[in-house]
């Protein structure tokens, strides 16, 4: 494990310790070019200076600047500037008094060209010197002077080197980089206090996250993750899918102690019912007809069992969303006359089915749920409809969807009763011994619709035909028209 916080920190520190420094050596190496420059200039026009003052002339070179009293700083004792001058050969021609009998480096270069060196000067110091190879400039004379003219030496070329120490030059460069990277080191001291704190401060919505998070638990799934202010973009998907994860763990955790308290609350009776039996049997078990009575009222009342596990676990499935609508083509009609022949089993009580449903008629649905809708609508409509009534189911298409309707005459219901109808384990009389109905039916076909994108209504009319009708089938594109 590592934190966050501290990764940032060193990353972003770090980072920025290495853009600094490169920023701080690229500006101190500029900024050293151009304080060199300046300096090597100063050199240049000192050096100019001294040729400007070198004049050749009928009895010679003259040097005007060698003159006592002229220019002193040749001529101290401490701190003193450097010249000294060659003609072609290496034969001196001067040098300032302060060299005394010691001489400057001459490397030699081309006539016109200077060069500037770095060098250690006589009395010890740190010094750069300018090398220049120049033509003396000759005097000039008036035009009646010309035969005195023509007696002025040949000019030779002549090579001077002038030297001052570079202890002002090596000063400020060093005061610059002091300069340079001391502000550098105090905007990153800085900089990574303020690097700490902001980065706490932009990691506490992660904190307060994982603050919240941790005080969740299986007792605690109602909690959702709550934020004060404006929420960042990059939390924002993360609380949105944790508090999505925990709908679904409630929603699950929920089906899981519905469906468990549904099982004990429905199986908890023909359990009863089947103790008794058996302690029934215990008393009689020479009565081989009360026994077998016996045995027939244990398979009626596990299949009653068997019925609610089934559609329990069904429902439970829809809930959690592991159904999923597989349509195929189906005839309507054969199928309605199908599912009616599995619903009676042979026992209808003289109810018959009238079906208005046109022959031709086709839809796309899943098979296999429509069958169970239809199953619970039948079923539903034989137990709760008087001897030899007419169970009607018709199908019409309207708006280019298929409208089915399952209507049957009713025993004792009342219009408040639609509204608890598709109530899980809602019953009109709540007693089901014998019956064979837990209260589920209407819930599991409201469940499957939904899941085969299905709207299901219930209505009672005055005459105490009750309806339930099955909109938004789809009619299957090879229906004739």
């Amino acid at each position: 494990m590592y934190s966050i916080r501290n990764k940032l920190n060193f990353t972003i520190i770090t980072s920025m310790v290495l853009l600094l420094s490169v920023a701080a050596i690229f500006l101190y190496v500029r900024v050293a070019v151009q304080v060199e420059n300046v300096f090597d200039t100063s050199l240049f026009d000192k050096a100019h200076s001294l040729i400007s003052l070198t004049e050749l002339d009928e009895e010679g070179l003259e040097f005007d600047f060698a003159e006592e009293g002229v220019m002193l700083e040749f001529q101290r004792d401490r701190a003193p500037q450097y010249y000294q001058l060659w003609e072609p050969g290496s034969d001196l021609l001067i040098k300032s008094p302060s060299l005394m009998n010691q001489d400057l480096p001459k490397f030699g270069i081309a006539l016109g060209q200077h060069r500037f060196n770095d060098l250690e000067l006589p009395d010890g110091r740190a010094g750069r010197s300018i090398e220049i190879n120049f033509m003396p400039r000759v005097e000039d004379e008036d035009e009646e002077d010309e035969e005195e003219h023509s007696e002025i030496p040949a000019a030779k070329p002549i090579t001077l080197v002038f030297a001052r120490e570079r202890e002002s030059l090596d000063a400020t460069l060093l005061a610059i980089s002091a300069t340079i990277f001391g502000v550098i080191l105090a905007v990153l001291m800085i900089s990574s206090l303020f690097i700490w704190r902001l980065v706490g401060s932009g990691l506490s919505p992660l904190r307060n996250l994982a603050g919240q998070v941790s005080e969740i638990d299986e007792s605690r799934l109602d909690v959702r993750l709550s934020h004060s202010g404006d929420q960042s973009i990059e939390i924002a998907p993360i609380e949105n899918q944790i508090n999505y994860l925990l709908e679904r763990l409630q929603s699950a955790f929920e089906r899981e102690k519905r469906f468990t308290a549904n099982v004990a609350h429905e199986l908890r009776t023909p359990l009863s019912e089947l103790k008794s039996l058996a302690e029934v049997g215990q008393m009689v078990p020479e009565d081989a007809a009360q026994v077998a009575v016996f045995f027939d009222d244990v398979g009626d009342i596990s299949g009653q069992m068997e019925k609610i596990v089934t559609t329990l676990l069904e429902l439970a499935r829809s809930e959690a969303g592991l159904l999923r609508s597989d349509p195929e083509d189906i005839e309507l009609s054969s199928y309605c006359n199908e599912i009616w022949q599995h619903a009676i089993n042979g026992k209808n009580n003289g109810k018959t089915l009238l079906r208005q449903v046109p022959e031709d008629l086709v839809v796309s649905t899943d098979r296999a749920k429509l069958g169970m809708i239809l199953t619970n609508l039948f079923v539903n409509a034989i137990s709760y409809s008087p001897d030899n009534a007419e169970i009607r189911i018709a199908a019409e298409i309207r708006n280019d969807k298929v409208v089915l309707e399952v209507k049957n005459t009713s025993i004792d219901l009342k219009p408040e009763d639609i509204l608890h109808m598709k109530d899980r384990f809602w019953r009109k009389h709540k007693t089901h011994v014998g019956s064979g109905h837990s209260g589920l039916g209407l819930t599991l076909v409201e469940a499957l619709a939904g899941i085969m994108k299905l709207d299901i209504s219930l209505k009672l009319d005055q005459q105490k035909t009750f309806m339930v009708s099955i909109s938004g089938l789809q009619p299957s594109v090879r229906q004739s028209p």
